[in-house]
């Protein structure tokens, strides 16, 4: 038990990754219609008006390393701001972040991963790029092809990409290269349960520290909070 306990640790320290397939099947692209960057921007998923709560399973991977984690995350874009809690398969609790635009803040992390500095910075910067910033703005310089759309801006020494496509213009990957960074992410299964938008799986991918985190997005519903 201290053993796997152990190996837990440490490939959740680095936030495991690497593997070349992905378990979700492209989204269908169909022709484009005039859009603006602003309205791209307006209609992303993650921007609907309420706050949000998503039921969802994470893996890790890491170097042949997998390691699954059952999640929930509290979402108000509006708010700028992200709490997530994770258990292991054997209901162990894992950690509860919050994530905030600019920073983060540890609510609770098990002993065997608060020993090792950093942790809960790298899982909060996961759950920033995938859900809260960098997000695609109004302003960023926009190109149309015959069954996408990209946007793109530049921040310091990094090129932020969007591009939109599906049915109803959705975000299919956001990326961002630079002299330091270097990581995507991908979007897949966009689906609409009671009014409600949201894709069905996600993957980032970090080239840079080496790992991939993909999601399966389970629910989402409204906060009553």
């Amino acid at each position: 038990m201290k053993r796997i306990a152990l190996l837990l640790s440490a490939a959740l320290l680095v936030l495991l990754a690497g593997c070349a397939g992905v378990p979700f099947e492209a989204t269908e692209l169909v022709p484009t219609v005039p859009r603006s960057a602003a309205e791209l921007a307006d209609g992303l998923w993650s921007r609907q008006r309420a706050p949000l709560v998503l039921r969802h399973s994470a893996l890790f991977e890491w170097q042949g390393m997998r390691v699954p984690v059952e999640a929930m995350l509290s979402l108000d874009t509006k708010a700028g701001e992200a709490r997530l809690v994770a258990m292991n398969e054997m209901g162990v609790k894992l950690y509860d972040i919050t994530v905030l635009r600019d920073g983060s803040r540890a609510n609770f992390v098990m002993p065997d991963l608060a020993r090792y500095p950093g942790f809960a910075e790298a899982v909060a910067l996961s759950v920033r790029r995938i859900f809260l910033a960098p997000a695609a703005a109004a302003d960023d310089r926009l190109t149309v092809a015959s069954r996408s759309y990209q946007t793109s801006r530049e921040e310091g020494s990094a090129t932020l990409r969007f591009t939109f496509g599906g049915a109803e213009a959705q975000l299919l990957e956001k990326s961002c290269r630079g002299a330091d960074q270097s990581w995507r992410v991908r979007y897949y299964r966009y689906q609409r349960r009671d009014g409600i938008l949201f894709p069905g799986g996600i993957v980032l991918d970090d080239d840079r520290a080496g790992y991939r985190l993909t999601l399966w997005i389970d629910s989402v519903e409204p906060s009553n909070e």
